[in-house]
């Protein structure tokens, strides 16, 4: 989905990162591709220790290189002056190497920002510039209307995806279990048990990936229910089907089974948030939009509007999913919300479910390769992925466990 938020200058894009972060920034540097009037890749790195400064330019430079931006904008989140001016100096030499040109030079400290650049008092005061209040900036409107906050930090993103109530994890744990070997009799004893499984299984999911007003909370949801959502996931057609219906353009539909395809048509709820052109959201700095405007464009507004906040909801409702399971059951739903977010462009959370999942099966090889796609900074629709039920039965194994 492209959904355009307009920026007006720096303070805006300031303003808006938390936004896109989820989380508000602190001791990082952040790192913006600019293509043109459009925001691509955003990086977050911890200031690094003198010593780990080439490391943490190695790590930027790559997927800078392979996002090829017409220029980029640096912005140095530092407690005490001069935290982040090694890295910004590094970064920049490397860039400059690379034939990268950067556009600007930030740093914010405390409520302030400061060019790294401008000597001049009449442009850029010495005592900096206040950070600019949500209400000051149209862009951040638009994000509060898609529900869309950012936590306070980092540790308070990691929360969201972590296994958060231990009886209800108890609980989905047992079920699941139960659940998976139940799963694993009818298989064996049928073929045509495998439709009616998933027909329990994706009855939950349509649960799950309701966006209305009226769905219930993910966590009230019985412990039964949501480890059938956990067990299904060791189907990898299955798997890969629900990332083919979250994430369009990353997974052909007509290269799912047929008797498959039209068991999630019928069963999943209407996408409401699909758009045909299957990108992510994009930040595009460029004037406002003035209020009065024609029908035609106010009704599009309406509909990005409606379309961003159903797909916040989504990504809410699969952290709850990941945050009720145990941590072997919760492999595959990590991975699933991994798919969405990276579909999305959220590059920190996506690096956030794949560290939980991938700390409990480092092998799990759906994660292992979204994972270096991310690194690589090569977004799902730029490498699309064929079904991988070839790898694993549709019995499935345990994620997490030895195999």
């Amino acid at each position: 989905m492209t959904t355009t938020i307009r920026l007006r200058g720096p303070a805006d894009v300031l303003a808006v990162l938390p936004y896109q972060l989820g989380f508000h920034p602190t001791d990082c540097l952040v790192v913006v591709s600019l293509h043109g009037t459009r925001v691509g890749l955003i990086q977050r790195i911890d200031l690094p220790p003198a010593e780990q400064v080439p490391e943490a330019v190695a790590a930027l430079l790559g997927p800078l290189r392979s996002d090829r931006p017409g220029s980029v904008l640096m912005v140095g989140f530092e407690p005490a002056p001069g935290r982040s001016a090694a890295l910004l100096e590094a970064l920049t030499s490397a860039c400059i190497e690379a034939g990268l040109v950067v556009a600007d030079r930030l740093v914010v400290r405390g409520d302030r920002w400061y060019s790294a650049d401008c000597d001049d008092p009449g442009c850029c005061p010495a005592e900096g510039t206040p950070l600019p209040h949500g209400a000051q900036v149209p862009a951040v409107a638009e994000f509060v209307g898609r529900e869309i906050a950012p936590l306070p930090d980092r540790a308070a993103l990691e929360s969201r995806v972590r296994a958060g109530r231990p009886l209800l994890v108890r609980a989905v744990g047992a079920c699941a279990e139960e659940w998976f070997a139940h799963r694993r009799t009818l298989l064996d004893r049928a073929d045509g048990e495998l439709g009616v499984c998933r027909a329990h299984e994706l009855a939950v999911w349509h649960e799950l990936l309701r966006c209305d007003d009226g769905a219930r909370d993910v966590l009230d949801l019985p412990p039964e229910e949501l480890a059938r959502a956990a067990v299904s996931l060791t189907d990898v057609e299955l798997r890969d089907a629900l990332v083919a219906w979250l994430c369009p353009g990353t997974l052909d539909l007509d290269l799912i089974a047929p008797d498959l395809l039209a068991q999630l048509q019928s069963a999943l709820p209407v996408r409401r948030w699909y758009a045909a052109d299957g990108e992510g959201e994009v930040l595009a700095p460029g004037p406002v939009p003035q209020p009065g405007g024609g029908g035609e464009a106010e009704g599009q507004g309406d509909a990005d509007g409606r379309r961003g906040r159903d797909l916040h909801r989504l990504e809410r409702r699969l952290c709850d999913l990941c945050s009720a399971l145990p941590d072997e059951w919760a492999v595959a739903a990590l991975t699933v919300l991994a798919s969405f977010t990276w579909w999305r462009g959220d590059g920190a959370l996506t690096r956030i479910a794949l560290e939980r999942a991938l700390a409990t099966d480092p092998a799990y090889r759906l994660a292992t390769l979204l994972e270096r796609m991310v690194d690589l900074a090569i977004r799902p629709t730029q490498a699309r992925v064929s079904p991988a039920s070839s790898t694993r039965t549709a019995a499935g194994h345990p994620p997490g466990r030895a195999v």
